[in-house]
């Protein structure tokens, strides 16, 4: 009876509880966590990294589009949430209007891209964002600076010029120079002009024929100032899509 008392409290300690083979059970149960161990160690970063890529592969390359696209947003809705006689100081403020540019040119110029007044019209921000996106892909990160501040600018500048040439023949009122005009659109307008070059070919001419359809089809509707600046900011698009696409064309002679 000791003897056999001897030998149960052995299998015991050892870790014969069941039948497992002739090993005991704890050290089963370490070859099973080490084997657990070395399978989470082999697939499950490689799934990881799989997953990680398929997330950011949209998104690579798209850097400064979703900088801007987040400053766009954050002060848009910050400005929004003012009271109503502050939200209009700063939209009025912050526009591009004729007095504006006149007293601080520099400082309205820089800010007005970055203000969408009212909220609603945020929803520019998705085509934005994908339009920076691309351009940014294409041509790279200066590509979408010189394209959107010639864009934005070169249509204020162009739009100004026609105001006051109306206000002088007295077509337009004096309210015209204080009129708010603020967004993203004009910059958004030469990248859709300028991405006439990237298109295939076999669809550029569709591509062109939306365009114009969409731009001067709002300018007849809307018969404004912020109208014309679209369609001036879309045919500075277009003119530096000239450029672009001889050399992209001597570039792929080259390489062939």
């Amino acid at each position: 009876m000791p003897l056999l008392a001897g030998t149960w409290a052995r299998r015991i300690l050892l870790g014969y509880g069941e039948r497992d083979g002739d090993a005991p059970r704890g050290v089963n149960l370490g070859r099973s966590a080490a084997l657990s161990k070395s399978w989470f160690k082999g697939r499950d970063p490689m799934n990881t990294t799989r997953l990680r890529k398929q997330l950011c592969e949209p998104w690579r390359g798209r850097d400064i589009a979703m900088v801007y696209a987040v400053l766009v947003v954050v002060v848009s809705i910050v400005v929004a949430v003012q009271p109503p006689a502050m939200l209009r100081d700063i939209v009025q403020t912050s526009s591009t209007n004729l007095v504006n540019l006149r007293q601080r040119p520099l400082t309205v110029l820089f800010v007005s891209p970055f203000v969408v007044a009212p909220v609603s019209g945020l929803w520019i921000v998705a085509p934005m964002l994908w339009g920076y996106g691309e351009l940014q892909r294409w041509l790279g990160r200066a590509s979408v600076l010189i394209v959107g501040v010639l864009g934005h600018v070169g249509a204020t500048l162009f739009v100004a010029t026609m105001e006051i040439t109306q206000l002088a023949k007295g077509r337009v009122g004096f309210s015209i120079a204080v009129s708010p005009d603020v967004g993203v659109s004009y910059g958004l307008a030469a990248v859709a002009g300028i991405m006439v070059a990237r298109v295939p070919a076999t669809w550029r001419r569709r591509y062109l024929m939306a365009g114009l359809i969409v731009i001067v089809g709002q300018f007849l509707i809307l018969r404004n100032f912020t109208g014309l600046g679209h369609l001036t900011a879309w045919l500075i698009g277009l003119a530096m899509a000239v450029p672009v696409s001889h050399v992209m064309r001597t570039q792929h002679e080259v390489d062939t």
